[in-house]
């Protein structure tokens, strides 16, 4: 008898495919389940891992073994009738159509359910930068770069993106005029009841770019797009809008304004009318009106100058300037007041390019805000601002306050995310990342295309043990700023430090790979020194020699937590530049980070930052609590894994 005869006598190939069959169900349940659980992504590959070594097991177990009327025999030791050979053949031949129907009924569910904005949609990968922090709660360098996400589309209410309106002047000063336009329209439209809108962040990063309208609106989870153009000469502009259907790509709507520019804001008026009058019947409200912030049009063409270069990042000394002169024009213009804090508090924290006093910056925020305040006490941006400072202030009393206001400006209807985004980072340096994870998916929700987004939140899913998902988002930041590592380094440092070298080195090649095309020198000697086995001795004298000490100081200490060297980390964290002691203060609650969060000079930090005081009003962090002893006092942490 031939073996291949006989492996079928046995039913050993009946087996194989049932088993095959059944496993594939069990990981897709498993996958489906556990996370609505909080489960960490380990549970789902022990299981895989299980699976696969029972597949031999079982082969073995069907050779070995035969099913009998009596129960299971060893083969070898009875006579089985060719007749009970068929039927069990028959029952796993049944068993395998079960599983089998179960497996496809789980596809067809999967492909017709509607696909998750919080999940594993495109929109969910993630990467970043070797540069310190990113408009943190602290104040510490903001170095987010506006970029991309993305996110299902078929949301059950009309949505539309305005992008970033064309500058058809000669003057290319002009953009910003032209970008402020758009972004006017988008912040009306962004009132409508019924009406979601794509945030400006990612919306302006795919203008000018010769990208299908389709795909524009499936990237921003869309059914409407609006573009335009706008041409300004003198005092006259020339508005061309046209609101595109994106199933059919069909223009629903267009029209063209010419005006003085004593009309912009009732142009703006008109054309947000005009767009929630083509989508009558599927909102709720058409009722549109604008209210003019300011009657000094010098003062308004300086506010969108300076609002636009704020939002690009770019230029930010002359940012500041442009808003300064706008206030100057018009002391009573809110919006220029509550973006003026912004600017100078960003700038103020360090990490951009600057020659402004950046102390001087940071304690004029504070009187810019509360002036903005003072004329709009329902300005998102300005209460976040203001939340910021309150809780770099220091003390128990001042976060609670400063944690109230952003959560204020969080749950406020608005097309900027940045409060969101604040607010899920302090609620992660504070040792909260599963409320942290639930704001920042809401802030990435809203804005997917900025790499800031998916870095941090990226960051809080590795915190919380979810790895893979946290290593998918740090990786798209890195794809869409081209340059920041931040993120990833950071949830290498938790591999490493977990005895996950070999992964960690597989996530900076990942990451290396997506950067522009410079790459990473510092990822570079990183990937040797993990793969070499370095020590931080080793390889301090190996740094490439960047001008800009900040940035020395913040590779130094990744560097040393990396290489798993704590001690260096907090000595070289331990001087006047705040970057790299905040980069610990993300770190210390990753999971394997046990003896960064444990150190007595960690709590003597914390209590500088008034952070120890905010816990002991509330409570401490996961599993951590306060132990004094004779030198001092530090928390004592379970085991976070």
């Amino acid at each position: 008898m031939s073996l291949f005869t006989e492996l079928k006598r046995r039913n050993v190939f009946r087996v194989a495919l049932f088993y095959i069959v059944a496993a594939w169900v069990v990981v897709q349940v498993a996958e489906t389940l556990l996370p609505v659980f909080d489960v960490p992504d380990t549970a789902i590959r022990i299981i895989v891992l299980i699976l696969a070594l029972g597949f031999p097991l079982a082969v073995v177990f069907s050779w070995v073994f035969e099913l009998t009327p009596d129960g299971l025999k060893r083969d070898k030791d009875v006579h089985v009738d060719p007749e009970i050979k068929q039927q069990t053949a028959h029952k796993l031949n049944w068993a395998t159509l079960i599983a089998a129907a179960l497996a496809i009924g789980i596809v067809i569910a999967d492909r017709l359910a509607p696909q998750s904005t919080t999940e594993d949609s495109p929109a969910r990968l993630a990467q970043v930068a070797e540069e310190p922090g990113a408009e943190r709660s602290t104040g510490a360098a903001a170095l987010g770069t506006d970029t991309e996400p993305t996110q299902a589309v078929g949301s059950p209410r009309p949505s539309i993106a305005v992008l970033a309106f064309e500058n058809m002047s000669s003057d290319p000063e002009n953009v910003f005029f032209a970008e402020g336009i758009s972004e006017e329209i988008l912040n009306v439209l962004a009132g409508v009841e019924g009406l979601k809108v794509a945030s400006r962040t990612s919306a302006f990063s795919l203008s000018g770019r010769d990208t299908p309208i389709p795909e524009i609106a499936e990237q921003l989870g869309v059914d409407h797009v609006l573009e335009g153009s706008v041409r300004k000469a003198g005092n006259r502009v020339r508005i061309t809008a046209q609101l595109i259907d994106a199933d059919d790509d069909a223009h629903l709507w267009s029209d063209v304004y010419d005006r003085e520019l004593d009309d912009i804001f009732a142009v703006q008026e008109e054309i947000a009318r005009s767009i929630t009058g083509a989508l009558t019947g599927i909102l709720q409200t058409s009722t549109v009106s604008v209210d003019a912030p300011t009657e000094n049009l010098e003062a308004y063409q300086a506010f969108l100058r300076g609002r636009s270069r704020f939002h690009q990042r770019l230029e930010l000394d002359e940012a500041i300037t442009d808003l300064r002169r706008a206030v100057q024009l018009d002391p009573e213009f809110a919006g220029a007041w509550a973006m003026l804090a912004a600017a100078e508090y960003v700038v103020g924290g360090g990490g951009y390019p600057t020659n402004l006093d950046t102390a001087a910056l940071t304690a004029q925020s504070s009187v810019s805000v509360d002036r903005a305040l003072s004329l709009d006490a329902r300005s998102p941006i300005a209460q976040a601002v203001k939340g910021q400072l309150l809780i770099e202030s220091g003390g128990g009393k001042a976060i609670e306050e400063g944690l109230m206001m952003l959560e204020g400006a969080a749950s406020t209807l608005s097309p900027d995310s940045t409060p969101r985004l604040w607010f899920g980072l302090a609620l992660l340096e504070l040792g909260n990342p599963e409320r942290a994870r639930d704001v920042l998916e809401r802030a990435h929700e809203q804005d997917p295309l900025v790499a800031i987004n998916n870095g941090y939140l990226g960051l809080a899913y590795a915190t919380m043990g979810q790895q893979q998902r946290g290593e998918r988002y740090a990786l798209r930041s890195v794809e869409l700023s081209g340059s920041l590592t931040f993120w990833v380094n950071l949830i290498a440092i938790g591999l490493t430090n977990d005895d996950e070298a070999e992964q960690a080195v597989d996530l900076l090649e990942e990451a290396q790979a997506r950067l522009d095309a410079e790459g990473s020198e510092f990822l570079s000697r990183m990937i040797v020194a993990l793969n070499e086995g370095w020590t931080f001795e080793q390889l301090a004298g190996r740094f490439p020699d960047e001008p800009d000490s900040g940035l020395n100081a913040y590779l130094q200490v990744t560097a040393a937590l990396l290489l798993g060297d704590i001690e260096t980390a907090l000595l070289e964290a331990s001087g006047p530049i705040d970057g790299p002691r905040y980069t610990l203060a993300f770190a210390a609650w990753l999971p394997s980070m046990i003896k960064l969060r444990e150190h007595p000079a960690f709590f003597r930090w914390m209590t500088e930052l008034g952070h120890v005081d905010y816990w002991r009003r509330h409570e401490f962090p996961f599993k951590c609590v306060e132990v004094r002893h004779q030198a001092g006092a530090r928390l004592e942490c379970g085991d976070l894994r």
